[in-house]
């Protein structure tokens, strides 16, 4: 199957684990608290399932890391990135700002990216070298260049961080607040990535120092193809298990830096 047919099954895939999501959407129920303040639902773990499942039928050779099934990966040369309900505590208590992000990597570099909001019906898709589109036209980054004239979204802080730590991001979360135009906030990373790639909002950024690779795998190789650029602002590249992005157009990348 060449990278083409491939990005097609993505698509398809994520399309069949949004049909499966919107029965369910306002049903759902806790399945595994992972932490004070996060849990997995029956959905989240049902939709890794399907899509875990038609992977390894077509693809049986490719590695799969998904997040509920994180201790099952296997590293491969190729490796499936799967975020089966992102935004998942929007998709428990009924709100629209979800969707599923399935990317493909090889050597550790994403190759395909896709990432399908069932409630919009906006299906975001890339491959590397082939631009970014939605539901098949092909988009771009903001033009925008100026700081005081853009909307961000952002991702912001958490607790899980020390005293201190928690209240320096706090402060430049504030900060960024007088120096941009508006600010959105809708906790769903791959989806928020993908506004930026469709140039609805001029940057992503991300405070709260707790993101995921499955959460951005797809979104990042989408604003990329779109001419954007992603930058992980705690490591020199895009690490596993906690990473904290910055996604925007070119032109103001160095001025939200800053603000990180």
């Amino acid at each position: 199957m060449n990278l083409i047919e491939t990005q097609n099954f993505a698509e398809n895939l994520a399309k069949k684990a949004g049909v499966f999501l919107l029965k369910n959407f306002g049903k759902s129920k806790i399945a595994v608290q992972k932490g004070k303040n996060d849990f997995a639902t029956d959905a989240d773990l049902a939709s890794e399932k399907l899509i875990i499942r038609e992977i390894k039928k077509a693809f049986p050779g490719d590695g799969i890391l998904a997040e509920e099934s994180l201790e099952n990966f296997e590293s491969q040369s190729r490796n499936w990135i799967i975020d089966p309900l992102d935004g998942t505590k929007n998709f428990h208590f009924g709100l629209p700002n979800w969707c599923i992000s399935i990317a493909l990597q090889e050597n550790g570099e994403s190759i395909i990216g896709v990432v399908f909001s069932p409630i919009s019906g906006q299906l975001f898709s890339a491959r590397k070298g082939g631009g970014a589109k939605l539901n098949g036209q092909k988009i771009h980054v903001s033009q925008t260049a100026k700081l005081d004239e853009t909307m961000i979204v952002v991702e912001i802080p958490r607790r899980h961080t020390s005293g201190k730590r928690f209240a320096k991001d706090i402060c430049s979360f504030t900060d960024s607040l007088n120096k941009v135009r508006r600010v959105r906030a809708f906790a769903a990373a791959a989806y928020d990535l993908c506004l930026v790639a469709n140039g609805s909002v001029d940057g992503y950024l991300d405070f709260s120092r707790n993101t995921k690779i499955w959460d951005i795998a797809a979104g990042t190789l989408i604003v990329r193809e779109a001419g954007g650029k992603v930058a992980d602002v705690t490591l020199p590249n895009l690490k596993f298990p906690n990473i904290s992005i910055l996604a925007s157009n070119k032109k103001l990348h160095s001025k939200f830096r800053e603000l990180l």
